[in-house]
């Protein structure tokens, strides 16, 4: 049986249920600059997704200069709605305390700013378990780019074939893919099971309890 080292998560709607605070944010943006407003169920797929890219999505624009301005906005207005409003999906805490007493290095990734992923974190106390949070800022390249993930296990000086990526959707895939590294996906946002690769993702999952379950004799 393989055994991990270390184990990378995504944040949004893998760690964190902030499905409904992104969706509302999103249209935010799209309405301050004119576009309509978007029904949850339209928006909810381009979720994990650089910001201009979940932009271009809501609003339809393809101007890179408008998305960009409009992507700076979203980044201003996201700074104390985000925090406020994200939680953390049931378990979470008891997986990342489990994995952090047999050692495992336990890092996270995002395309959110780093201060924001510290603020939700902090919150509810859980920064104690990682050993490394990176953001948008922190690395040279933004998902799926197979450098942000690789420049985490460098950092952590592990090697691939011990690291697993655990995420929600297809650029989290594709992201895991490019590293070549193991993927798990964690079926909470909107990406279904039959949109993942079958012949690459290691599991699949729909709550925290049984993924802890799996994972913990994976790293015994």
């Amino acid at each position: 049986m393989k055994r991990y080292k270390c184990i990378v998560f995504d944040f949004d709607m893998t760690l964190a249920d902030s499905a409904q605070v992104i969706v509302k944010l999103l249209n935010q943006v799209a309405m301050h600059f004119g576009y309509q407003k978007q029904s949850f169920d339209f928006v909810i797929p381009c979720v994990g997704n650089t910001h201009e890219n979940m932009l271009r999505h809501v609003t339809g624009e393809n101007d890179q200069e408008k998305l960009q301005v409009m992507g700076n906005y979203y980044r201003e207005i996201i700074q104390e709605e985000m925090p406020r409003a994200t939680t953390f999906f049931p378990n979470v805490d008891t997986c990342l305390s489990l994995l952090h007493e047999k050692n495992i290095k336990i890092g996270c990734l995002s395309i959110k700013p780093t201060n924001l992923l510290l603020a939700s974190l902090n919150k509810f106390n859980l920064s104690k378990f990682f050993s490394a949070v990176k953001g948008r800022e922190d690395v040279p390249a933004q998902k799926p780019d197979p450098r942000a993930l690789l420049f985490i296990i460098d950092e952590l000086a592990v090697q691939k074939n011990k690291v697993l990526y655990v995420g929600d959707s297809l650029v989290d895939e594709n992201t895991a893919k490019r590293a070549q590294v193991d993927f798990i996906a964690m079926l909470l946002g909107a990406t279904k099971k039959k949109q993942f690769d079958a012949n690459y993702t290691s599991g699949y999952f729909t709550n925290w309890k049984d993924f802890t379950g799996y994972i913990i004799n994976k790293v015994d």
